[in-house]
């Protein structure tokens, strides 16, 4: 089975990344979004990350900053041992990671996750020194 992936940052940015994927790949029904607005608490978006988890094993959470108000609830989450699902945070959130991450069927979060710790680095290109 496929892990969910949950997108995870600040305003709009999560729903863009996630539109964008599904033009190009199509419809993506282990794809879940989560936008921290400004009036929410890190208690109410950590609810929300779980409620979009539903009954899934592992989840893979894409955050789009390190150290940004969404990757510390996720992180603080995922450390708490009682918490279900086991969730696998990974930074940096790009179309390229997004894309590669959706490719990939696998149902191990944490080779989904270096999937997308990979991908997240490989696209980024300084076209100036490229070789294509």
């Amino acid at each position: 089975m496929s892990v969910p992936v949950i997108l995870a940052g600040h305003g709009r940015l999560p729903s863009g990344v996630g539109e964008a994927a599904e033009m190009i790949l199509g419809p993506q029904a282990r794809l879940k979004v989560c936008e921290l607005s400004p009036h929410d608490s890190a208690d109410e978006f950590g609810a929300r990350v779980l409620a979009l988890a539903g009954d899934a094993a592992e989840v893979l959470v894409l955050a789009d900053l390190h150290g940004g108000s969404p990757f510390n609830t996720v992180r603080a989450l995922a450390a708490a041992s009682a918490t279900r699902p086991r969730l696998e945070l990974v930074s940096g959130l790009n179309l390229p990671m997004l894309l590669e991450v959706l490719l990939h069927t696998t149902g191990d979060v944490t080779e989904l996750a270096g999937v997308a710790r990979a991908a997240g680095r490989d696209g980024v290109v300084d076209v100036l020194e490229s070789t294509w």
